[in-house]
């Protein structure tokens, strides 16, 4: 039995003796990969979508947390956080929400099952597994329907909106343990977990409502790792710990909307309709880290993205591919290994640096309030995320700084259980962490970047992609941009 657990949002320098006692243990028994790099945007329903698929948003098609569905809605985006709508997006597209394989469908066409478990969105659990080839659970709806007609049963109903994030932690697991290992028999288990990501962005990094939650989480794992070891073949149980993203505390705020309104670039929210020939909301729809820019707003492109470049609070602007010769200077999507045909025109990241909090945790960012801290930058510390491996299958006492990510996972669970990956992956197989692989420390790594030189009137602004490679694959560690000059 195979079981990846996520923790969302946690960041590996949280995972200390004090902190997290049982997977700090486990990490110095098993392999802790320490160069392990998200999906960039780095932000929770992306890299649901590349842990299930083993690939990038250019390739599964989840290029935000938000999406801009003009079908659904002209004038705003629609959260992937949102299940139904995720679905509607599929059935308009021919019944395919996410456009490579995932390792659900590749298990089940092995004859293997995976289960699927979600405290967070059930947009996140959905992206899981959203064919449901086996159980998906989450706190508020499961699938399929005759499996949360079981959970009710049993339970009464799901967890209402107003229920927390430990009660739903708590929910999901229980449900794993009394209906889906008795009555589906997974091969593969995925339990995701949504803290201590609500902690953080409520209370910031090292606060002591996020360190109480991770030490919460932290007896969590240990009695579901105790149980799993229990049923499984033979008790052997092969583990990977990750999360999905690093964090970043918002050390300065800043209005997008706002400010693109006093570029005069659209019109501000709330405000009347527009004059004729003036912008208005539907001509830039602005998602998490997205600009879709429509009808007249597509003229404005080139003052779009030189608006973007001039902002102090912004750390990347990357184009649409097909955009970029009319924009000379400008990084394509696909340099962060985003460009689809879901993309928006323009994405960007804000601007980040190494300063630290008032509880002395390393990394800030510039958005919007009013949390305390957030993801979704370029920044190496949303990039990094944790991954962790433990079992029969794993070196031991094992330190990896070879780069790998959260799309390796489903090639190497494939790996693990003896089926190919599926063309479509574009992770790797983590073969330095097996125990018959290679020495991580003998792997040759390089190092590269990737640079777009953009005039302002300010001057030349640079903006440079770094990346590190390993064993033919090539992952993106960060994106700066600096001031013109």
């Amino acid at each position: 039995m195979i079981l990846i657990v996520v923790w969302d949002g946690l960041r590996p320098d949280m995972i200390t003796p004090e902190n997290t006692p049982y997977l700090h243990a486990t990490a110095q028994r098993g392999v802790f990969s320490r160069a392990s790099h998200a999906a960039f945007p780095t932000a929770t329903r992306i890299n649901a979508a590349s842990l299930s698929t083993g690939c990038y948003p250019g390739q599964h098609g989840i290029v935000d947390n938000e999406l801009y569905i003009p079908e659904i809605d002209p004038a705003r985006a629609t959260s992937c956080a949102d299940w139904e709508a995720l679905q509607r997006l599929a059935n308009q597209e021919g019944g395919r929400l996410l456009t490579a394989t995932t390792l659900g469908e590749a298990l089940r066409d092995a004859g293997r099952r995976l289960a699927c478990v979600g405290s967070g969105s059930p947009g996140t659990t959905y992206l899981t597994n959203p064919t449901v080839t086996g159980p998906v659970v989450n706190w508020a709806v499961a699938w399929p329907a005759g499996l949360q007609a079981r959970i009710t049963q049993l339970y009464g109903a799901m967890l209402p909106a107003t229920s927390s994030s430990l009660e739903r932690t708590s929910f999901v697991l229980r449900v794993l343990g009394d209906i889906v290992l008795p009555e589906y028999h997974p091969d593969v288990i995925v339990a995701w977990l949504t803290e201590p990501d609500h902690a953080q962005h409520a209370h910031g990094l090292g606060s002591p409502e996020a360190l109480e939650v991770l030490h919460v989480l932290d007896a969590m794992l240990q009695r579901l790792v105790g149980a799993l070891e229990e049923v499984a073949p033979r008790h052997a149980l092969d583990c990977f710990l990750i999360s999905d993203h690093g964090f970043s505390t918002i050390a300065e705020t800043v209005d997008v909307d706002g400010a693109l309104a006093e570029a005069g670039l659209r019109e501000a929210p709330g405000s009347a309709q527009p004059e004729p020939g003036t912008p208005g909301l539907g001509d830039i729809v602005r998602s998490s880290n997205s600009l879709y820019l429509n009808g007249p707003g597509r003229d404005r492109l080139p003052d779009v993205v030189e608006f973007l470049q001039r902002q102090p609070w912004i750390g990347a602007v990357l184009v649409r591919d097909d955009l970029c010769p009319a924009l000379p200077g400008s990084m394509p999507q696909s340099a962060s290994f985003g460009y689809h045909r879901r993309s928006a025109e323009v994405m960007y990241a804000n601007h980040w640096w190494d300063g630290a909090n008032a509880h002395g945790t390393p990394g800030s960012i510039a958005k919007e309030p009013p949390m305390a801290a957030t993801h979704g930058s370029a920044s190496p510390y949303d990039v990094n995320n944790t991954l962790i491996a433990w079992g029969p299958a794993f070196k031991q006492g094992v330190i990896s700084n070879a780069p790998c990510g959260i799309v390796d996972i489903a090639p190497t669970i494939l790996r693990l259980l003896g089926i190919p990956p599926a063309p479509s992956m574009q992770g790797r197989v983590l073969e330095e962490l097996l125990r018959d692989g290679p020495d991580p420390a003998r792997l040759s790594v390089t190092e590269s970047v990737r640079e777009a030189l953009f005039m302002t009137p300010e001057g030349l602004r640079r903006q440079i992609a770094s990346y590190s490679a390993v064993a033919g694959h090539t992952y993106l560690d960060q994106i700066t941009l600096t001031p013109p000059r």
